[in-house]
């Protein structure tokens, strides 16, 4: 795979864990990272996750929102 970063022909290694995604939301968006660079993007696409990890901490914080009030509402 051609990383997106230095250009060069690389297999990317699974990023396990990312601080906004923890163990999970790396594995679902398939992030990975260059071994020669550093850079991080995803696996499937070589492009930048971006777009997809602001969606997904916008749903977690909203899932967070609905959880918190449903269970301070009950008191």
């Amino acid at each position: 795979m051609l990383c997106p970063g230095c250009q060069h022909d690389v297999t990317p290694s699974p990023v396990g864990f990312t601080w906004w995604g923890g163990l999970l939301g790396s594995k679902l968006l398939k992030h990975v990272e260059c071994p020669k660079c550093r850079v991080r993007f995803n696996g499937t696409t070589g492009r930048s996750n971006n777009t997809a990890i602001a969606m997904y901490l916008m749903v977690a914080g909203l899932l967070a929102v609905i959880v918190g009030y449903t269970i301070t509402r009950g008191h």
